[in-house]
């Protein structure tokens, strides 16, 4: 058997464990390495050089960085800020938190801006009489569409740009995800004002909103000077690209636990250990698709159904195909699994490296379908008292509406032959 043959037969097994649903998310990546170890599709440090790979450490650096802004109360008072300009009005409060969502997202990552907002959306939700369920999935939604904004939005957009970087040596900028995730936050935010009270449960929380929560961070004022200098900085860091992502976040972690806005004990605490055990898992999947010849025997599927030479069909081709593994495994994992995959189409097509990787990255954060698809949507559904099956109404139209501006916005901003 080929190692490329191994490959696409472990990829489909890991892919059937993580719709199975009765492991662990991160046993099935460690798994997935054991699997390509043992069949010799990898080397054996290759099976193991994903938990130490930077975008690894930078996604733990994120963590930390959103744990800090919690701590000093930077979110908590945004929160009550713009509680404040919205009013109760149901299509305002939408927009309000959506918009807060957006913003941290594309500062800490969707999964921290989730856990960070959530209890100020609960807050807005019991003083406007709005009933959760109106307000979680807009939360995560808008969490998913801000991490476009910046490259420090989501571990996506670091694993994209590095790719770019393996294949032309030039990296995107820190703001050139905006020139997409402007456009994509503004219609997900626009489709759920308008359509979100007939798509989405009125349903009552189980739980009452930690209000409290808010107003006790608030109060925290020195810490959140402290806080938003230490952000800045990190920002100004990352986009100067005088260093590395990793190095950049493992600084700006460091300074949230040095200048005491963060305890050390907490800073552990608030990294996501499981989801970098599944990431770092998952990494020699990816490189073993990529070297085996696995993605050029699926990039040659894609491109049978595109018209010969037809760029924009393979957008969509490739859209489609990141968004349906996407809804049942995690962003990160899914872009690292269909990186090289549309590499090597857009390679066959005539299409340029990077409208093919700004669109996997769309494509990546379009987890809208089910609430598996990101843990933004598990960290909303018990608190806003959501089913498995509430998702997709709403989710299905903003992926229809992803899909339009994507495939029209990606061609104008990143021409599709150089």
């Amino acid at each position: 058997m080929s190692d490329a043959t191994t490959s696409l037969l472990v990829l489909a097994a890991a892919v059937a464990l993580f719709v199975w649903n009765r492991l662990p998310a991160a046993v099935v990546a460690v798994l997935t390495a054991l699997a390509l170890a043992a069949t010799g599709v990898v080397t054996q440090a290759q099976a193991v050089a994903g938990f130490g790979d930077p975008v690894v450490v930078f996604i733990a650096t994120l963590f930390v960085l959103s744990e800090g802004l919690q701590a000093s109360g930077v979110t908590g008072w945004a929160g009550d800020l713009l509680l404040a300009r919205a009013g109760t009005g149901r299509r305002r409060v939408v927009v309000a938190v959506m918009v807060l969502a957006a913003v941290t997202s594309a500062l800490v990552t969707p999964n921290g801006a989730a856990a960070a907002v959530l209890p100020v959306a609960l807050l807005v939700a019991r003083r406007s009489g709005t009933a959760a369920s109106r307000l979680g999935i807009p939360l995560a939604y808008g969490a998913s569409a801000g991490a476009l904004l910046t490259l420090a939005g989501s571990p996506v957009n670091v694993i994209v740009s590095d790719a770019l970087a393996d294949t032309t040596g030039d990296r995107f900028g820190f703001f050139e995800f905006a020139a997409l995730g402007l456009p994509l936050t503004l219609v997900t935010v626009i489709v759920t004002a308008l359509l979100g009270h007939r798509l989405l449960p009125d349903r009552e929380a189980p739980v009452p909103a930690p209000g409290s929560v808010v107003h006790e961070d608030a109060r925290v004022g020195g810490a959140a000077l402290r806080a938003v200098v230490v952000l800045g900085a990190t920002i100004a860091l990352l986009a100067s690209g005088a260093v590395t992502p990793a190095l950049a976040g493992l600084a700006g972690a460091a300074a949230m636990v040095l200048t005491g806005v963060v305890r050390p004990a907490r800073a552990l605490r608030a990294v996501p250990w499981e989801t970098l055990v599944l990431i770092g898992g998952l990494i020699p999947l990816s490189a073993a698709i990529s070297g085996s010849g696995a993605a050029d025997v699926l990039a040659d599927v894609v491109v049978r159904v595109v018209p010969d030479g037809d760029g924009h069909a393979l957008l969509v081709a490739l859209f489609l195909l990141t968004v349906a593994l996407g809804q049942f495994v995690s962003n990160a994992a899914t872009v690292l699994v269909v990186t090289p995959i549309a590499l090597a189409a857009g390679a066959e097509v005539g299409v340029g490296p990077e409208p093919v990787l700004m669109l996997v990255a769309a494509a990546g954060a379009a987890s809208f379908l089910t609430p598996l698809a990101t843990p933004a949507n598990m960290i909303v559904q018990g608190p806003s008292g959501y089913r498995f099956g509430d998702y997709w109404r709403l989710g299905a139209v903003v992926t229809l509406a992803w899909l339009v501006v994507v495939t029209l916005v990606v061609p104008l901003v990143w021409p599709l032959t150089s």
